[in-house]
């Protein structure tokens, strides 16, 4: 009987043996960029995250994930194809390239894996898993360390006139223009900022069927219901949806628009181009009651040069974000771009256009055209003629919105 008892082992080992086998691998996986909604699955707080991508790289137990987006300018007007793709805003607020080492698990076919981790701006938790053909990946619990904005909602601020009826006590938009004007602006009397107050106040934008205008600050005030800024560092937007012909107040993708703050008085705003590219598309028709979409309309100006200029010198500031200063009460909230941000993208940007007579005669042509704007042509010429001069004088310069606590916010 005892010659038989190697053999007994051998037998009642052979089912675990079996077992082991059936035990589902994973392969080792090549390198690969996920990107696109089918080979990527991105989500942030439970919400999906467009535009962006993922690089992997395994080595053994352990993967190297690098995340971050590209914007294609050649996707935004078919004459900046060919320009090179420029460096996007990234997964997380504040962080354009993240770089995440895991721990790879196999698991069912797949390889999964979970952690935390912090950046400068905020923490997270993550978990996910990857194939040769798919990435899930989800950010949790992400949370802003400068909490100072959070659980605020506003809404513009509205356009109320003083009680004498000159000057405005109050707009939605925020401006402040401090300068020495020319002597080539004879008869006006006032400063930059009341030219300017005067022109985003002024009924100037088709609007109800061609039958009436609306100022810019009227436009804002109709358009925009709601800002919110939530504490992960999502910013949600309220807004009126026009589609068809019909309006509904809508909320903007979740992740389109992200804010960080850095410190009491300025924030870092990043957008996404994907989502807000969407939004356009979805708004392609206008609401009787508000004015037409601009975006998509042909012009009869060659708009390439100045807008590749342009994309050029805004490029860092997508991926970086956006400087905002911010000035913050219980009951009122100004964000806007100051004097050190606004100066040099005009000298860049605006100058080069203004000098482009193919442009000049087309703005000249759309002030005539204006009812509102055409009592006003020669003072908006001379404006164009010495706005390089301005600059050099400029002492200081605001522009954003002026935006009022809502009262329902708790």
């Amino acid at each position: 009987m005892k010659h038989y008892l190697p053999l007994y082992a051998l037998l009642a080992f052979m089912p675990l043996a079996s077992c082991s086998d059936d035990e589902p691998t994973v392969s080792p996986l090549p390198e690969k960029t996920y990107t696109g909604n089918e080979s990527l699955e991105l989500r942030y707080n439970q919400s999906p995250m467009s535009g962006k991508s993922v690089a992997f790289i395994q080595n053994e137990e352990k993967a190297t994930l690098t995340m971050g987006s590209t914007v294609s300018p050649g996707d935004l007007s078919e004459s900046l194809k060919g320009m090179p793709d420029i460096p996007g805003p990234g997964v997380l607020p504040g962080t354009p390239v993240l770089s995440l080492p895991v721990n790879l698990k196999p698991d069912g076919g797949v390889y999964s894996f979970s952690g935390n981790g912090e950046t400068e701006y905020l923490t997270y938790t993550y978990e996910g898993n990857v194939n040769a053909s798919k990435m899930a990946f989800s950010f949790n619990d992400v949370t802003l360390k400068n909490q100072r904005l959070a659980n605020t909602v506003w809404f513009p601020a509205p356009a109320e006139k003083n009680a004498d009826g000159t000057g405005y006590k109050s707009l939605p938009l925020h401006i402040v223009w401090e300068c020495s004007l020319p002597p080539l602006l004879e008869g006006f009397d006032g400063t930059l900022q009341d030219a300017m107050t005067l022109l985003v106040t002024l009924p100037m934008i088709p609007a109800y069927g061609n039958t009436a205008y609306m100022s810019i600050a009227q436009v804002i005030e109709n358009a925009l219901k709601t800002v919110a800024f939530r504490p992960d560092g999502n910013a949600v937007i309220t807004y009126m949806q026009s589609n068809n012909g019909a309006a509904q107040f809508a909320q903007a993708p979740l992740c389109m628009i992200q804010y960080v703050p850095l410190d009491d008085i300025m924030m870092n705003l990043y957008i996404n181009p994907t989502d807000l590219m969407g939004q356009i598309l979805i708004n392609g028709s206008s609401h009787p009651d508000l004015p037409p979409n601009p975006f998509g309309k042909q012009s009869r100006a060659d708009y390439t040069a100045p807008l590749a200029a342009a994309i050029q010198k805004l490029a860092p500031l997508l991926s970086q974000g956006f400087p905002l200063q911010y000035s913050l009460t219980p009951t009122e909230l100004q964000i806007f771009f100051n004097t050190e941000t606004l100066v040099p993208l005009l000298k860049d940007i605006v100058i080069p256009m203004l000098e482009d007579p193919e442009i000049q005669q087309m703005i000249m042509e759309k002030i005539a055209a204006n009812p509102s704007l055409a009592s006003h042509s020669v003072l908006l010429k001379a404006l164009m003629q010495v706005f390089p001069r301005i600059l050099e004088t400029t002492t200081r310069m605001e522009l954003g919105f002026n935006l009022a606590a809502y009262p329902d916010a708790g």
